[in-house]
């Protein structure tokens, strides 16, 4: 029979072999398999010299444990009736404080034995009280009796139920009014009142408001332990508080003498810092380095659904300590810099940038990005022009000062200290964090702006042609040009060239607009007009001034150009079509320009051939009376009114004699006959 040795359950190896174990051997295997771990078998004294074998009871697997029998087990009165509360468990796993915290895990498994415990004493009150009531005894006392078993219960529950153990008080006067609060209360009456009770805290709201305004009200940013000292001068009158907004004066009776070590430790708490941290730290990006959580995103896996843009300075100097601006663009998903623009400084940088981004994509041949993150500083002077959604991009995020919230920052770390800094006048900050990066004992030299700008614009290429992380049989580059999005959108033209255009004042004449050096005709689509649109066309803009917004590509073409008249788009500028004077030097090009102009000026000309055709003659006759004279002028003119004897002449009388007409041919012509004349002359 197992028994108690050293304060321990043991058994021998007799009790075991061969009712639950074949061999000896097998039961000697089983415990060197465990020997070194914390749990299985376990040997508490090894036999041999007269010594038996004993083995942990608590040990052994629970089939055997309940198959030999514990002897510290007895048929205590509560068994039966115990068993976890469900609803319990569902109650305190999700209960919640005064202050939205949860209880903890320990407390949780406490207050759910102790409510199944009292379940279990409820039920044997019910057990006790039917049959006292059936023989016809008093029922007074039970709850001592009850208490009594709980009390001793907590033995079993170590030995049958994983060692659960319950607080519940072993005092009759106590246990009766805690059973009383949970038959009346439920599960909430079991849970101490410790849990979330302020009220022993010396510092109350008020107060902490005050010190939260120390903290912050002065430029000199002062110390918790300075905080303290104006704090206990204030409470002992040697200085006054007054509220700037309220104008209030505090009263130093309604506040509570303080300890240094309270005051600073309130003061370095979180809730307060992240706060307080508002005012006193002036770098942004540190104080949300510390306090401002962030959000994690999946890289995109398409080519052109994100780009992120920001400015940076290359670390290295020209003469005067001064450093060039650049402002770049890389695709999130392959980490190729698209875009890439250099400055003096930062003036026009931000324009210069797009139109160079708008130029490169239509080199390539390829769809305007659909997303872009960018920071607010440069940025925000144009969301309601080319940045609004839908018109360069069809998604813009632009954060306010938020370098976490760019992921081109990364980007820019890694060019700088993973191509940059081993550059020959790599110049380093001067308080990196990682040693590697601090600034080594050469001398850094100067250098010119072109010469930084062809070094970056060489790192950036070779950036590039670097092989992508996920994509190791395609170079950045590669996977950027073969891996777009399907559904991009191409450049929006209309939208943008307003707002990041050249902008050129003109005219049109002849179906002609002149700027840039350069004719150009009507056109829509990057097609030239023709037919009826170019008439219609034609009728809205010649003779009138317009408005070009124009932006040329790499090679200085035009790549697009808009004709406005006012604010309202009417056709595009495309240069005008040429081709080759000499007939036996035109080529295919010259001939398909050839056959664009003539059909230009053919579609104006018949039209106004047709124009002409349609036009009716006609004679106009005036019927107003003529104007009476109220003045001659006195002199020698006399007008033929005033010749003497002039009247009308006299009506001839009718006559039926025909009168016949003879040509006389004349005798002598006075005209030199032709050979006369040359010989004359």
């Amino acid at each position: 029979m197992p028994h108690e040795w050293n304060n321990k359950i043991v058994v021998t190896k007799d009790e075991l072999v061969p009712n639950w174990f074949s061999s000896t051997n097998t039961l000697y295997s089983l415990i060197q398999r465990y020997k070194l771990k914390p749990y299985g078998i376990k040997v508490l004294q090894r036999g041999g010299n007269g010594r038996v074998m004993l083995i942990d009871f608590d040990s052994l697997d629970t089939p055997i444990q309940h198959g030999i029998g514990d002897p510290r087990l007895v048929n205590h009165v509560l068994e039966p009736y115990y068993k976890a509360d469900k609803e319990a468990v569902a109650f305190f796993r999700k209960y919640q404080l005064a202050d939205n915290s949860y209880l903890a895990m320990e407390y949780q498994d406490r207050y759910i034995i102790n409510a199944s415990v009292l379940k279990a004493a409820i039920a044997l009150r019910a057990v006790i009280e039917k049959d006292r009531k059936k023989k016809g005894v008093n029922t007074t006392g039970i709850t001592a009796i009850l208490c009594e078993h709980v009390k001793t219960f907590n033995k079993t529950l170590q030995v049958k139920h994983k060692g659960d153990q319950h607080n519940i008080p072993e005092s009759e006067k106590r246990f009766k009014q805690l059973l009383k609060d949970f038959e009346r209360g439920g599960y909430k009456n079991l849970i101490s009142g410790k849990h979330g009770n302020d009220n022993s805290r010396k510092v109350f709201d008020e107060t902490l408001g005050l010190l939260k305004s120390l903290f912050v009200s002065d430029t000199a940013k002062p110390s918790p332990t300075e905080v303290h000292r104006r704090y206990m001068d204030f409470l002992s009158g040697k200085k006054e508080i007054v509220n700037n907004l309220t104008g209030e004066v505090y009263n130093p009776a309604d506040f509570k003498k303080l300890s240094d070590s309270t005051v600073k430790n309130y003061l370095t708490s979180w809730d307060v810092a992240v706060s307080t941290s508002l005012i006193r730290l002036g770098d942004r990006q540190k104080q949300m380095g510390k306090y401002k959580p962030y959000v994690s995103f999946d890289k995109p896996v398409y080519a052109g659904s994100l780009i992120s843009v920001d400015d940076r300075q290359p670390p290295f100097v020209m003469v005067g300590g001064k450093r060039i601006w650049l402002y770049v663009a890389v695709d999130v998903a392959s980490g190729a810099y698209i875009c890439v623009v250099y400055g003096k400084t930062k003036e026009g940088l931000i324009l210069k940038f797009y139109r160079q981004l708008v130029r490169n994509i239509a080199q390539w041949g390829l769809c305007m990005p659909d997303g872009l993150e960018c920071e607010s500083s440069l940025n925000s002077q144009f969301v309601n022009t080319f940045l609004a959604e839908g018109a360069m991009f069809q998604n813009v995020k632009i954060e306010p000062n938020n370098a976490r919230g760019k992921v081109i920052e990364n980007f820019n770390r890694q060019m700088r200290y993973g191509i940059e800094k081993y550059e020959e006048n790599f110049n380093s900050r001067p308080f990196a964090v990682d040693e590697s990066n601090q600034a080594g004992t050469h001398k850094v030299k100067y250098m010119l702006f072109d010469d930084i700008a062809k070094m970056c614009n060489e790192n950036y290429e070779d950036w590039n042609d670097f092989k992508h992380p996920l994509h190791p049989d395609l170079s950045r580059w590669d996977m950027y040009k073969e891996m777009q999005h399907p559904d991009l959108k191409p450049i929006n033209y209309n939208a943008i060239l307003p707002h990041i255009g050249y902008k050129t004042p003109t005219s049109c004449k002849l179906g002609f607009i002149q700027f840039n050096g350069r004719q150009h005709v009507l056109g829509e689509n990057g097609n030239v007009a023709l037919g009826d649109r170019l008439i219609s066309l034609m009728q809205r803009v010649e003779g009138r001034d317009v408005t070009v917004y124009w932006l040329d590509d790499n090679e200085g073409n035009i790549l697009k150009a808009l004709v406005f008249i006012d604010t309202q788009l009417i056709c595009e500028a495309i240069p005008k079509p040429t081709f080759n004077r000499a007939t036996n030097e035109l080529k295919d090009k010259d001939f398909d320009s050839q056959k664009i102009m003539f059909s230009y000026i053919k579609t104006i000309e018949a039209y106004g051939l047709r124009g002409k055709k349609a036009i009716e003659r006609v004679t106009v006759i005036d019927n107003s009376p003529a104007p009476k004279k109220g003045f001659i002028m006195p002199g020698q003119y006399k007008p033929a009114t005033a010749i003497n004897g002039w009247h009308h002449a006299d009506e001839l009388p009718e006559t039926n004699d025909s009168v016949e007409y003879e040509f006389i041919q004349p005798e002598k012509t006075y005209t030199k006959p032709l050979k006369e004349r040359l010989n004359s002359n």
